[in-house]
């Protein structure tokens, strides 16, 4: 809770006072003075360092592949003897023993009493159900509760739904800027975390672009909300053909991931895992006006 003072109501004599105060002063400086003074915009954080690996990174494998695969010799041998297979020694047919016949037809008339005893007490039941008002009652109480839960389960299956197949947002954009100084980039190749390979062509105007502090948009769209291993290489004059790089990136859910190369820093002596990468997220409360500086 807040504390509020109470503030006297000025006097005549002070408010004579300031009047000859400023009777001499200009008009625009104490409309100038009224003005409020806006508080600067708070810094934007600085971006996140992202490692680049020369060899790609290794994760464990689906435990359920290990385990068919470890027990294949097993399983063959069980689907072997679910298959038929012809007998070629002849078979006699025999008598049928009097006594299965008979357990059949008491099979048949003990199934047909507990049919009979069955439909006696669903009429018992029917009867005192129709025949006293407090069992309808419970009735319709238990059919409202059973109406609840229903209702209150297909919130809870809305929610789920909207969570998992709602509309897809994490997006990622990978920029490039700077340019290498003792070799000339053609193309940069990417392979996303789903196997889709991107070849984007650097054209002399972009090459030109990149040395003067330009900015080249190498990819933008959606991507999925987990850690994922992104591989980069790159193609041009003297570069090496099987030279690549490594990084791992954790989008976030929702929410637009950049993450910008800087090819300044790219070397022949150590490849595309000698490149620096940074990463950030784009702030959304963050207006055009509020600094001179915006990040692409």
């Amino acid at each position: 809770m807040e504390r509020v003072t109470a503030v006297p109501a000025p006097s005549r004599r002070s408010l004579r006072r300031v009047a000859a105060r400023f009777a001499g002063a200009p008009l625009a400086v104490v409309l100038l003075s009224l003005l409020p003074v806006r508080a600067p915009a708070a810094p934007a954080p600085p971006p996140t360092l992202v490692r680049v690996e020369r060899v790609r990174p290794r994760h464990e494998k689906i435990a359920t592949l290990r385990f068919l695969k470890d027990n294949r010799d097993f399983l063959r041998g069980r689907l072997d003897r679910m298959r038929e297979k012809p007998e070629t020694a002849g078979a006699q047919a025999r008598d049928i023993d009097p006594r299965f016949l008979a357990y059949q037809g008491m099979i048949r008339d003990a199934l047909a009493a507990r049919d009979s005893l069955a439909v006696i007490a669903d009429d018992r039941r029917r009867q005192d159900l129709f025949t006293s008002v407090t069992e309808l009652g419970r009735l319709e109480a238990q059919l409202d509760e059973m109406e609840r839960l229903l209702a209150e389960q297909r919130s809870r299956l809305g929610i789920l739904q909207a969570d998992f197949t709602g509309r897809q947002q994490t997006a990622l954009a990978i920029v490039a800027r700077g340019w290498p100084v003792d070799a000339t980039v053609a193309t940069i190749a990417l392979t996303l975390e789903n196997g889709a390979t991107l070849s984007i062509p650097v054209t002399d105007e972009e090459r030109e672009s990149l040395r003067h502090g330009g900015i080249l948009q190498v990819f933008h769209g959606l991507v999925e909300p987990r850690e994922q291993v992104i591989q980069l290489s790159f193609t041009g004059d003297r570069w090496p053909a099987d030279d690549a790089g490594y990084l791992e990136l954790d989008p976030t859910r929702d929410q637009l991931t950049f993450l910008q190369l800087d090819l300044s820093t790219v070397r022949l002596a150590q490849g595309a895992s000698g490149i620096s990468a940074s990463r950030w997220l784009q702030d959304s409360r963050l207006s055009a006006n509020e600094g001179t500086e915006t990040r692409p």
